[in-house]
């Protein structure tokens, strides 16, 4: 059982890289009840979560998990947390991606990170919303 410990969390970590190396984003700790939050108008990611804190007897509180954060890039959302996001609740891990729209101070859309001018999210965006939630469960 070691081996298999040992290679969860290398398939963890490797997962985690992925988003780690962006240079608009760094990583943050956070709570479950956070990414609750901000999952929750997907019923079934949340329905999923619940499942596996009863199955591990595990409450909200004891987890931490960690996502995307805004870097200090972005003159008015440095620091905010976003997707992607990973949760380890006992033996597994679930990995949370999301489309991010940005929005400026007056609600207009700017748009998402590949789609619209970097400079313009970096120094505009005010809040963003995120949607279209996907995850993934290891092992």
């Amino acid at each position: 059982m070691p081996t298999r410990s040992l290679r969860l969390r290398v398939v963890a970590l490797a997962g985690l890289c992925s988003f780690w190396a962006s240079p608009a984003s760094a990583e943050v700790r956070l709570g479950l009840g956070d990414v609750l939050e901000a999952v929750k108008t997907e019923p079934q990611l949340v329905g999923q979560i619940e499942v596996e804190l009863r199955r591990r007897d595990l409450k909200v509180p004891e987890i931490a998990c960690v996502a995307a954060q805004h870097s200090n890039q972005w003159r008015l959302l440095g620091g905010g947390h976003a997707a992607p996001y990973a949760c380890r609740i006992g033996e597994r891990t679930v990995r949370i991606d999301a489309e991010r729209t940005y929005f400026d101070g007056n609600g207009r859309r700017l748009g998402q990170l590949g789609q619209a001018p970097e400079n313009v999210l970096f120094n505009r965006a005010r809040f963003f919303r995120e949607r279209n939630f996907r995850w993934t469960w290891s092992p």
